[in-house]
Order: C-alpha cells, then sequence, then structure tokens
C-alpha cells in the first residue's frame, strides 16, 4: 500500500475501502439474500443489491474525474463483518431467527459504510467539492435510509419478552 501523506490520500484510500466494501457486499448480498425466509428483508437486500451497484458505477465516475484508480487495498473492515454474517449463518437455524441474524448482518455492514460515506462527504465538503459531496451524501443518505429499514423489519422479527 502506498503511504499516506496528506488528506487527499487519506480521501482516496476512504473512497477506495467504499469501492471494495460495494464490491465485496455485491458478492455477499445474493447468498444472504437466498438464505432469508422474510419477503421485506429479501426485499431490502435487494434493494441494497442494487444501491451497491449504483455506488460502484458512482465512485468509478468519481474517480475518473479525479484521474485515480478506483482499485486498491482490500478493506478490511467489510471482509470481516462479511465473515461474521457468513459464520451467523452457519450457527443459526432458518426463520425469523435467522432472518434476525442476517438483518443484523447488513445493518453491521451497512453501520461500516454510513461511516465511511461520512467521512468522505466531510472532506469533500472541506475541499468545497460541491459537486462530489452531493453524490456522496446521496450515496450515504442511501445507506441511512437501509439503516431505517433494517431497524424497522428486526423490531418487527424479534418477539415481545413474555411476561410473567
Amino acid at each position: 500500500m502506498k503511504p499516506i501523506e496528506s488528506f487527499q490520500d487519506l480521501y482516496l484510500e476512504q473512497l477506495r475501502d467504499r469501492y471494495d466494501a460495494a464490491k465485496q457486499q455485491a458478492e455477499t448480498y445474493p447468498k444472504l439474500e437466498q438464505a432469508a425466509s422474510d419477503p421485506t428483508l429479501k426485499s431490502i437486500i435487494q434493494d441494497d443489491i442494487a444501491s451497491n451497484q449504483s455506488h460502484l458505477d458512482k465512485l468509478a465516475q468519481l474517480f475518473d474525474k479525479m484521474g485515480e484508480q478506483p482499485e486498491g487495498e482490500q478493506c478490511e473492515g467489510t471482509q470481516g463483518l462479511i465473515h461474521e454474517a457468513d459464520e451467523l449463518l452457519s450457527y443459526t437455524s432458518s426463520g425469523n431467527v435467522q432472518d434476525a441474524g442476517i438483518a443484523m448482518s447488513i445493518q453491521h455492514i451497512n453501520h461500516h459504510d454510513i461511516a465511511g460515506y461520512n467521512s468522505c462527504v466531510m472532506y469533500a465538503n472541506a475541499n468545497h467539492d460541491t459537486e462530489t459531496a452531493a453524490v456522496l451524501q446521496q450515496m450515504l443518505d442511501e445507506e441511512m435510509a437501509t439503516d431505517e429499514s433494517l431497524k424497522k423489519l428486526i423490531a418487527q422479527i424479534i418477539p415481545e419478552p413474555a411476561t410473567s
């Protein structure tokens, strides 16, 4: 990996992490969708797959505009969260428990994306690159909308505790 010696280098590294994270999710989410039984969860995952593809395209355009390549190191944060999702999937039974586990796993990955996109938006705004900031903000907003959908779904799946 190239040394990070400037804020621009740090920004590019963060953008490359977002790009790689979206690629990793594109590979993993179809498997999670297939394992899900709840139709709402399946729909959320399908929407997220489409968002990730859109994010890949938009990020590639941003890199092209900057004269940079989107490829870089693998995003280890996303890789670890996907590994956790795979493990959880192998340990849970089907049905509501597995659906809740899938939703929670995607939410963990999504929170990593939210933090990453937020950092990139802040950098673009600090450099008065309003066009790039707007594109990144749109991606951040999509991640936050997915998070909200997952929160609502998880609240519906998890049963209320029994009263004595």
